[in-house]
């Protein structure tokens, strides 16, 4: 292993301060990701009742896994699940394809498109889909309603052993349930003629059985907008004796328009609108249909876990990025995919005494298929006909993996020790009968191992390294071929201080990608670049300073460069900040007593390098929130970019050619519009 490119990477600095919560109680070692046992305080029953509920959460391993709770998700605006990426440290989420389409996401150096370096997760069912049509990995969290979300479990980089494709630069999984008991019904009138209902039903003490189900609509801030949504979540868990099962049932479907990008020098030259939209016929239509069930089992040395869990998704996507640089009929692609997948795993945990000393395992097994079925064709773009078809391919996707963890607590010290293997097989059928059935396997090892060292009570100092990969897309494999993975060697140090009401982490990260491509989605071209460095430092705060009072912030910074060039590489976020604070009150007015919550969010994104040595403008936004309760009535204000910023959610260096009197193929900078300021009124009813 080439252990001086790690150990350069995590040289370089930056400082955060994000939403975390104290998630490392001092029970056992060794819990596997999708179980731990620790305890969570100030489950809120009503505006006058606070408990304290038992719940399984896992333990910390590594300064980067942290845990946001519900306080810090509701301290200010929140008008979808992706905005709730947006509290993992050094995280971007960007939306260049209107309201509808899985967003552009940045992390820890890593542009990760739509998902091909962040590993999702929802409820033990993984949402990445393997070899996608428009991006690899791609990741729609649209359909997820933002109030079934209890909690965000982060864990960035890649060394835990149960992190699987994808997990690059990081896992974030949700974890759903309600936070109060009874009936929720809540009816939304925002900006733009946005309108939302929403219905949840939780019948129980525990918040893990509930359903929910949302319908939300808009015309969007500028041409080429509109969508509409339609999503139902469902979760029962029954705990018996030595035995835990849970059922997990969701759908959604919805559709979108897209506005594409807006040339720079067209909006500079009046020729454009901020706001405006190029190419017609743009945008598309997205469902998903998932299930889960799962059975833990516990006894006396530990636990068993064995899961189940399938979905159906459907994509159809049109855009056009370039216009008319291949001729007169335009540039216009039409997309469509469909996934079906089935998978499992099985997770044990257990002790073991071995020479005096008490040892935690973990082991999993875990299986997965996807049965795709994917087409693109060029359409034209005066009047949207489409053409021939270009892609028109059948693909199975087999994936097996087996994984440990060995971990040891000798005094002070912690070590942990595991390793992964997993297997993929490919078929493809070119159903254009232009090319022979494609048959390809290949199997990636990696290692993982950390070693933890407490000073006290307070303070935890880590070490982690890890083997991460991505899985190739499978149209571009030969027959027979030994499937190449990217793989990813990964390493960090940090360190931890764990006040009654702060807790610090400071993080130094680091990677080597031994084979990285750069993939740009806009003009669908992929570029081969070698081995890429990466590194930066996190620094995550979250303080509750007095009862009732959230404060946590991130300050993120990150590089990415071109091992053999030096090269910077281009639209990764060098430096990320958030900062979410809330306070919430109980006031007595003469025999009525009120509920107040007041709250704001602070975003700030640094220049992000381009192609061309261009670079993009600097971003910072803010959010704001106030809500007052009585009795069963609630009623909720949200501001979202409260100073009106013109800012700019993505930007892009190519050519394009949108004008036929104007024939320059030079390339041009590009931008999508970010929202304006918008306003939220909501009213909900707590029966």
């Amino acid at each position: 292993m080439r252990w001086h490119h790690v150990i350069v990477c995590a040289c370089a600095l930056s400082a955060t301060a994000a939403a975390a919560h104290e998630d490392d109680g001092e029970a056992d070692a060794g819990v596997s990701r999708a179980e731990g046992v620790g305890v969570d305080a100030g489950v809120i029953d009503g505006p006058a009742q606070h408990e304290t509920t038992v719940r399984e959460r896992r333990l910390s391993r590594s300064a980067s896994e942290l845990t946001i709770t519900q306080d810090v998700v509701q301290a200010a605006p929140r008008s979808g699940a992706t905005d709730l990426l947006r509290l993992v440290p050094g995280l971007v989420a960007s939306q260049h394809s209107g309201e509808g389409k899985a967003h552009q996401l940045f992390l820890r150096g890593f542009d990760a498109v739509h998902g091909q370096d962040v590993e999702l997760n929802v409820a033990g069912v993984p949402v990445n889909e393997v070899s996608h049509l428009h991006a690899l990995g791609y990741a729609d969290l649209n359909w997820l309603i933002p109030d079934a979300v209890r909690e965000v479990r982060v864990t960035e980089g890649s060394s835990r052993a149960w992190q699987g494709d994808f997990a690059v630069a990081g896992t974030v999984r949700y974890e759903l349930g309600l936070e109060e008991r009874g009936v929720t019904v809540a009816t939304s009138f925002g900006s733009f003629n946005r309108a939302r209902v929403f219905l949840g039903v939780r019948p129980f003490d525990a918040p893990d059985t509930f359903a929910a189900a949302e319908l939300v609509r808009g015309d969007g801030f500028g041409a080429r907008r509109a969508f509409r949504r339609a999503s139902a979540l469902g979760q029962v868990v029954v705990p018996l004796d030595g035995v835990r099962l849970r059922l997990f049932v969701g759908s959604a479907a919805g559709a979108f328009e897209s506005p594409g990008v807006v040339r720079d020098d067209a909006n500079v030259a009046g020729r454009a609108d901020f706001f405006d939209a190029f190419g017609a016929h743009q945008g598309g239509a997205s469902s998903r249909h998932q299930a889960l069930l799962g059975v833990e089992l516990r006894h006396d040395t530990g636990r068993t876990l064995v899961e189940a869990f399938g979905a159906l998704s459907e994509l159809s996507l049109r855009n056009n990025f370039t216009g008319f640089t291949s001729g007169a009929e335009g540039d216009g692609l039409e997309q469509r995919q469909r996934d079906g997948l089935v998978g499992g795993r099985v997770e044990h945990h257990r002790h073991l005494t071995l020479w005096g000393h008490t040892f935690s395992l973990d082991l999993g097994l875990g299986v997965r298929r996807d049965g795709i079925t994917q087409s693109q064709r060029s359409y034209r773009e005066s009047d949207g006909d489409a053409l021939a078809p270009t892609i028109d391919a059948q693909v199975t996707q087999t994936a097996g993996n087996a994984w440990t963890e060995l971990s040891l607590a000798p005094g002070p010290w912690r070590f942990l020790l595991g390793g992964r293997a997993d297997a993929l097989g490919f078929d493809v059928v070119d159903l254009r009968g232009r090319r022979p059935r494609v048959g390809a396997f290949g199997v990636h090892w990696g290692l993982k191992a950390g070693v933890e060292r407490r000073l006290g009570e307070r303070v935890r100092l880590f070490a982690n390294y890890g083997d991460g990969f991505r899985s190739p897309q499978a149209r571009s494999l030969a027959d027979g071929e030994v499937a190449p993975f990217v793989s990813v060697r990964s390493a960090e140090l940090g360190a931890s201080l764990e006040l009654p009401r702060v807790v610090t982490r400071l993080v130094l990260f680091g990677s080597h990608v031994a084979n990285d491509v750069f993939f740009d989605h806009t003009v669908g071209t992929t570029v081969s670049l070698g081995p890429s460095l990466r590194g930066g430092a996190s620094l995550v705060v979250t303080a509750r300073p007095l009862d009732g009072w959230v404060l946590t912030g991130s300050f993120t910074g990150a590089h990415a460069r071109v091992a053999t060039s030096g090269a910077l590489l281009p639209y990764f976020a060098p430096l990320v900040g958030r900062l979410d604070t809330g306070y919430s009150r109980d006031v007595t007015l003469g025999a009525h007593r009120f509920t107040g919550r007041v709250g704001t969010g602070l975003t700030l994104i640094g220049a992000r390098p381009l192609p061309f040595g261009d670079f993009s403008r600097a971003v910072f936004l803010a959010d704001a929130r106030a809500s007052v309760r009585w009795q069963a009535i609630e009623l909720v204000f949200d501001v979202q970019n409260v100073f009106d910023a013109r800012w700019r959610d993505g930007e892009f260096t190519y050519a394009s050619r949108w004008e036929p009197d104007r024939s320059s193929q030079l390339p041009a900078r590009h931008f999508t519009a970010g929202a304006p300021r918008t306003f939220t009124l909501t009213l909900e009813l707590h029966l």
